[in-house]
C-alpha cells in the first residue's frame, strides 16, 4: 500500500471514530431532551460522515479498498461532552495540518484541505454543517 493510501486510510479511521463519538452523544442528547445539543451533535455527525465519504471516494479513485477497522472512542458523560469534543477536534486539526504538508497529489490535497477547513470550524464553534452538500465532479464547471 502506498504512503498516500495509508494516509487516507488513517484519516478515514479517525473520521469513523469521530462519527461514532458524535452518534453516541447525539443519542444521549435526545434521551435527555436537550434539543439544542442534539441539533449541534447531529450536525457534527453529518460533517464527520461527509469526511468519511470524501476519504473513501479518494481511496476508491486510487484503486484502493477502504479498511473497515475502527476503534470505538471513549465517550464522556454528557455534561462534559464539549470539553472532550473540543480536545478531539484540536487533535483532528493538528492531524490534518500535518497531513496536508507533504501532499504532492493535487486531488488528495484538495480533499484534505477541505476537511481541515471543516475541522477548524468544529474546533472553534463545536457546530457542524461546514461541508458542502455536493461536490462538483472533476472537469465540470460549477
Amino acid at each position: 500500500m502506498s504512503r498516500l493510501a495509508r494516509l487516507l486510510q488513517e484519516g478515514r479511521r479517525r473520521e469513523r471514530a469521530q462519527a461514532l463519538f458524535y452518534r453516541y452523544l447525539a443519542g444521549e442528547a435526545e434521551i435527555s431532551g436537550d434539543e439544542e445539543a442534539s441539533e449541534r451533535l447531529n450536525a457534527l455527525l453529518a460533517d464527520e460522515q461527509h469526511h468519511i465519504s470524501r476519504l473513501t471516494a479518494r481511496l476508491l479513485e486510487l484503486g484502493e479498498r477502504p479498511d473497515e477497522a475502527v476503534e470505538a472512542p471513549e465517550v464522556p458523560s454528557f455534561d462534559t461532552w464539549e470539553i472532550v469534543a473540543r480536545c478531539r477536534e484540536e487533535d483532528e486539526v493538528r492531524w490534518y495540518e500535518e497531513a496536508v504538508e507533504g501532499i504532492e497529489d493535487g486531488p488528495t490535497g484538495e480533499v484534505l484541505r477541505e476537511i481541515l477547513a471543516s475541522e477548524l470550524h468544529h474546533r472553534d464553534q463545536l457546530e457542524g454543517k461546514w461541508m458542502p452538500a455536493a461536490q462538483t465532479p472533476r472537469g465540470a464547471k460549477a
